[in-house]
């Protein structure tokens, strides 16, 4: 879980301009663009201070990634120099066998390759996440170079009626389907698409080998994926770096 979930945000980093590197336990990476959970720490084995200085000397707003599978002693000493806790995310598994079958009901899924297709993708994921202006621009920077060059990713588009109206991502460097990038069109919420979108992204994993999903879910995910079978086992926790 924390392998693939820190390999995943790390990688953003390799888009023209980033770098990452490893201090002790604990990877930096910097995408160089102005949204905070593309560029930071993961992982807390590591000298903070010596760290925090490094990321500081970027001028770019960071976060730090932790997981509750690890020591999170660390976060008190996030507390002493002034982090505040932002997100965390239960982070949650299942057996693909165990889970629901796939019924798409008139749905459509195209796995994104075309500009077109690239642009209704990142269109699709700023609506459901609520994200305008600078911060869609930026995180729309942030998956172009993504999209088209990243091996280990698969970027779905799910339509209905011709509309694109959800996304998905399966991530599957270490041989389990992650699932990240679930979002669906504000317009067209409550209609079931997250976890269709969930359930095709599994599935996409599972004809490429996996028998294991992994996901780290929203507060308004959540219940989603608990019905569908998900169980929590550790938690991410993201700290904004002041």
């Amino acid at each position: 879980m924390e392998a693939d979930t820190f390999t995943f945000w790390a990688e953003f980093a390799r888009r023209p301009g980033g770098a990452t590197g490893r201090e002790g336990g604990a990877t930096w990476y910097r995408s160089g663009v102005t949204y905070p959970n593309y560029n930071g720490v993961l992982g807390a084995d590591c000298d903070v201070d010596a760290m925090l200085a490094h990321i500081r000397s970027w001028g770019l707003p960071a976060r730090w990634l932790i997981s509750t599978g690890s020591d999170v002693a660390i976060e008190s000493t996030f507390r002493e120099r002034g982090f505040v806790l932002g997100d965390e995310y239960p982070a949650m598994i299942a057996d693909i066998a165990h889970l629901p079958a796939l019924s798409l009901d008139g749905i459509t899924v195209e796995t994104v390759d075309r500009a077109s297709q690239r642009a209704e993708w990142l269109d699709v994921l700023n609506d459901g996440f609520g994200l305008s202006g600078d911060d869609a621009a930026q995180v729309t920077a942030a998956h172009a170079w993504a999209i088209q060059h990243e091996r280990d990713r698969v970027y779905l588009l799910l339509r209905r009626a011709g509309v694109a109206v959800a996304t998905a991502m399966l991530h599957m460097p270490y041989g389990v389907a992650g699932v990240y990038g679930i979002a669906v069109r504000r317009a067209c919420r409550r209609q079931g698409l997250g976890a269709l979108a969930t359930l095709v992204t599994v599935r996409a994993g599972a004809e490429r080998g996996a028998t294991v999903a992994m996901l780290q879910a929203t507060k308004d995910g959540f219940p989603v994926y608990e019905r569908l079978g998900f169980r929590t086992i550790c938690a991410f926790r993201s700290w904004q770096i002041p």
